[in-house]
């Protein structure tokens, strides 16, 4: 591939550059977003540097995502060696360069690093560590793992749910607290269809309906049974509900 062909065509202030040696680490798509959130440059242009034949579909689904593949020869680090050298010379392809990001784990990279901070370059090294992805801003910034962030983000994406499910459910049961309050016997207890049917006159929709807009599932007597404030009891075969005092 001629060197001319990887360069990019954009009008932005600066960008930034992904060089893979795609022989010695695998990036997935997560990851690649998760290598974004580190620069305030987007990522314009992905490289990746390998002996494709061995490699099976790897450069297709590559390609697909929009890298640059380059191939190398089978010998022993061939790839290390192309990649150093393109990385070497990447103000002169890239002029709008900012931010780089060396991913591969093997050492002889910190050679290009180095060379990458000679242009003035913000350079990011990532490795594979530990079953982890890990990036450090070279050459003594902090170290984040994507494996970590990750797990952070499904807790607190989990937290954030139960949160949003609280405030729904709380919704649904103040407006049949309303109801019961009003129609119910002795103002505290009400039939289970009586107060469906109720809920339908009073909010244009089925309560059950209400439930799956607001993601609680579309079972009421499920709903009512796991309520902190309501009561569902089968009294005489006649289904009640009630309020918890």
């Amino acid at each position: 591939m001629m060197i001319q062909e990887l360069m990019p065509t954009v009008r932005s202030k600066g960008i930034a550059v992904l060089l893979l040696d795609a022989e010695n680490l695998q990036l997935s798509l997560e990851m690649e977003g998760f290598l974004q959130q580190q620069s305030s440059f987007q990522i314009t242009c992905k490289i990746a540097f390998a002996n494709w034949r061995t490699l099976g579909n790897v450069d297709q689904s590559l390609y697909e995502r929009g890298y640059d593949l380059i191939q190398v020869p089978g010998a022993k680090d061939a790839a290390d060696g192309k990649m150093i050298t393109f990385g070497c010379q990447l103000r002169e392809f890239y002029p709008k360069a900012k931010t780089v990001f060396v991913c591969s784990s093997d050492a002889v990279m910190l050679s290009l690093c180095n060379c990458l901070l000679q242009q003035e370059l913000e350079v990011y090294r990532v490795v594979k560590q530990d079953n982890q992805i890990k990036v450090t801003k070279y050459p003594n910034g902090s170290t984040l793992s994507f494996g970590q962030q990750a797990k952070s983000n499904k807790a607190n994406n989990k937290t954030s749910t139960t949160q949003s499910d609280d405030r729904n459910r709380a919704i649904i049961e103040k407006q049949l607290l309303n109801i019961i309050r009003s129609e119910g016997d002795d103002k505290t207890t009400i039939d289970l269809s009586k107060l469906g049917m109720e809920y339908n006159l009073r909010h244009k929709e089925a309560v059950t309906k209400a439930l799956k807009k607001l993601k609680l599932g579309g079972n009421f007597m499920k709903f009512l049974t796991n309520s902190k404030v309501l009561k569902l009891e089968n009294i005489n075969k006649v289904y009640k509900v009630s309020i918890i005092n």
